[in-house]
């Protein structure tokens, strides 16, 4: 089985702080394998609106444990194009998840998420959900 990267969406973080399951014990083990890793986007996300230090702890210390992709200039197209695809079909979704669509499409890397609605609208986008386990 290869090691491939998953890119965990900020939902599934959130379910991982509150201890949801399955969504929890999913992320832990992609953890332990080291194939989590998270958009810069979704960094921006954890970090808006934290209040409390021992949450702030927290983020910090689960960001040191997972890869961290950027969304650079090719990203950014990429999202500009979905955001583009999406309104003239009058399917548009939230900013975030269409630059942390763009970041997996072009790194070719599946997104684990809860919010299958908005990203099942984006053609080309590898998902899984929290009640299945990522075969790679």
């Amino acid at each position: 089985m290869e090691n491939r990267l998953i890119v965990i969406d900020t939902d599934v973080v959130i379910d991982f702080f509150g201890n949801v399951v399955p969504a929890a014990e999913v992320l832990s083990e992609l953890i332990r394998r080291g194939q989590a890793a998270l958009t810069s986007v979704s960094v921006f996300e954890l970090y808006a609106g934290i209040e409390g230090r021992k949450r702030l702890r927290q983020i910090e210390t689960f960001i040191q444990h997972l890869g961290v992709i950027p969304l650079d200039g090719i990203e950014a197209a990429a999202a500009g194009r979905i955001y583009t695809q999406l309104k003239l079909r009058g399917e548009l979704i939230g900013t975030h998840d269409i630059l942390i669509a763009g970041i997996c499409i072009v790194n070719n890397l599946p997104l684990y998420t809860r919010n299958i609605d908005h990203f099942s609208k984006i053609k080309g986008l590898e998902m899984f959900v929290p009640t299945e386990f990522p075969k790679h």
